[in-house]
């Protein structure tokens, strides 16, 4: 997977989230009102380290809101991981 085709996955991944977020009010209610969303496709080394890369570049993000992680698995939504113990939503 080349840099370009990771950057996609992680834009197609983040409209999977979306998706998933505004189909459920139950799992918006979980999120913190302002978050930074982390994208982590466990199965896709490439875009998980395009991700992982991202985050260390744009250090701007401090100051917008926590870190919600949100795991991924061939393409679906698994968990999220709130940050400061608020816990983690399993999803599957």
């Amino acid at each position: 997977m080349t840099v370009k085709e990771a950057k996609e996955r992680l834009f197609e991944l983040s409209g999977i989230f979306q998706e998933r977020i505004l189909g459920d009010p139950e799992l918006l209610a979980f999120l913190p009102e302002r978050f930074v969303l982390a994208l982590m496709p466990l199965d896709e080394p490439e875009a998980m380290r395009e991700a992982l890369e991202g985050l260390s570049r744009a250090r701007g993000w401090e100051g917008e809101g926590p870190l919600v992680y949100a795991l991924f698995q061939g393409g679906e939504l698994l968990a999220l991981v709130l940050p400061e113990g608020r816990g983690s939503a399993i999803l599957v």
